[in-house]
């Protein structure tokens, strides 16, 4: 079974980016990780993507960031054109103990909550649930 190879990570905090580079380093050696302390970034970033990467990209996003909110980043991920949210898998990626399940309703693209800090379980979990849905 083949790996995802490319990831990104959209948090304020340093630490969480560096843990989660490193687990999906451990996870898949040959991931392309990209790091993002600015949300604002992030969606230039991703906007400028026109190709398919033949698998999703796993997106890990904060909800509770500084100068933009989780909530924020994906109301503006959701104009995107349909070529680009479909190329992205999103997760929540939180410390927060807040049940989120009301305002993820507005976002049917966001796959899924997951607990700081990442863990390489969440990873093989994402890799089976991505592999029945291509069955």
């Amino acid at each position: 079974m083949e790996k995802l190879q490319r990831y990104i990570v959209v948090d304020d905090d340093r630490t969480n980016n560096l843990i989660c580079e490193h687990v999906i380093k451990n996870w898949d050696p040959k991931a392309q990780v990209q790091l993002f302390l600015e949300p604002e970034v992030a969606l230039r970033n991703i906007e400028k993507i026109r190709e398919d990467f033949g698998v999703p990209v796993l997106l890990f996003l904060d909800v509770n960031m500084p100068t933009m909110s989780g909530w924020e980043f994906l109301d503006v991920f959701k104009t995107f054109n349909e070529d680009i949210r479909n190329s992205f898998k999103i997760y929540i990626l939180t410390s927060s103990t807040e049940d989120f399940s009301k305002e993820a309703e507005e976002y049917p693209f966001v796959s899924g909550f997951l607990s700081k800090p990442l863990q390489k379980k969440y990873l093989e979990e994402i890799k089976l649930e991505m592999d029945y849905e291509r069955m």
